[in-house]
């Protein structure tokens, strides 16, 4: 199929996403298939399957809605469809400790593994059970404490989470702890991309974030390219808001404020030197997305350290231009627009990934 975007590799030349990327209803359908589903959305954390054995959920929830069950067996973490190959019905509806995954409409039953056990009234059926009475098994991805679900697991994210390997060399993974006092879920009047592109640029900082300034260094602001991910990095003005590293890190010996990390087409995790927060935004509708906010602290460190960079009311402020940008990316008189140069690599970047797949 014909691409239907156009973005020119040559960033001072190119211009951006036409409008009806974001406005188009066509487009919006076409995104699920030719963006959303190959890629790798954060599900859960490992310890939020203690004590369980099946955890249902959906594949973006409001917006793909595929029905999928993670499943755990002798140590063992799977995901599986959540669909009944006899009719359809759902399986699995609440999270349990039960040994087989047990239909409710006619009885049929299944291993943690996914293949079908037993089925009542169907003697005499020939040819079954086949391989495909069998529940299918979708992509996992395991990073540090964290549950990845593909359904096509065609983009490749496994480079952008060696950088962080090797970038955060002696981050304090391991004693991070969710905070859900600080953990929020908002639903904003935006298409899910204009979230991202304002993500993705430091251009606007001095306008929007007045606080924030005060806590970074604008002139040491910089924005890397990786494979389908942007990384930017800012130092700090205080070296009290200092990440912890080892000396060896690829950034060892500076003082860090945050590593943000943009993982294509909707994850951002970025690290402080409290904690992190990661930003999963979830497409609803063609102008309406809803942005998970998670915290997640380290116990030793103040996460109020500094009040000019508070993260929710950079978050807010955020928004705010957002869902300005929504009412006018409808105008008749905008079209498209042009990219900064210098600030705005990480925008044509994640343009170019879209174009590459729409």
């Amino acid at each position: 199929m014909a691409k239907r975007f156009y973005v020119s590799n040559d960033i001072a030349s190119a211009d951006t996403l036409s409008s009806d990327f974001y406005t188009d209803q066509d487009v919006f359908e076409l995104s699920k298939e030719a963006i959303f589903a190959g890629s790798w959305q954060l599900i859960c954390q490992k310890q939020s399957l203690k004590n369980k054995t099946q955890f249902p959920f959906l594949y973006l929830n409001g917006f793909m809605n595929e029905p999928l069950v993670l499943v755990l067996q002798d140590g063992d973490i799977d995901c599986l469809s959540n669909v009944c190959t006899h009719r359809a019905h759902i399986i699995c509806l609440d999270e349990s400790n039960k040994s087989l995954l047990r239909c409710r409409y006619h009885g049929r039953t299944f291993t943690l593994d996914g293949k079908m056990k037993s089925m009542p009234g169907f003697d005499g059926v020939k040819n079954f059970p086949s391989k495909q009475d069998n529940l299918e098994k979708i992509p996992t991805l395991f990073w540090k404490d964290f549950i990845f679900v593909s359904l096509k697991s065609s983009i490749n994210i496994q480079p952008v989470l060696n950088d962080i390997e090797h970038r955060l060399k002696g981050y304090e993974f391991d004693k991070l702890i969710l905070d859900n006092s600080q953990s929020r879920s908002y639903i904003i009047d935006s298409n899910w991309a204009l979230y991202c592109e304002n993500y993705l640029e430091e251009f606007h900082i001095p306008f929007v974030h007045r606080g924030l300034t005060q806590d970074i260094n604008m002139a040491d602001y910089k924005t890397l390219l990786l494979e389908n991910s942007v990384l930017q990095t800012a130092t700090c003005s205080n070296s009290k808001d200092a990440i912890q590293l080892d000396a060896d890190a690829t950034d060892g010996n500076q003082k860090m404020y945050a590593y943000y990390y943009w993982i294509f087409p909707n994850l951002m995790i970025n690290f402080y030197a409290w904690g992190i927060s990661i930003n999963i935004i979830e497409p609803l509708s063609i102008n309406k997305t809803r942005i998970k906010y998670l915290t997640y602290t380290l116990p030793h460190i103040n996460i109020h350290a500094s009040d000019g960079a508070d993260v929710s009311t950079v978050e807010f402020e955020d928004q705010e231009v957002v869902q300005s940008v929504q009412k006018g990316i409808k105008s008749r008189y905008y079209k498209m627009g042009r990219y900064s140069v210098k600030y705005e690599t990480g925008v044509h970047h994640f343009h170019k990934l879209i174009s590459g797949l729409m």
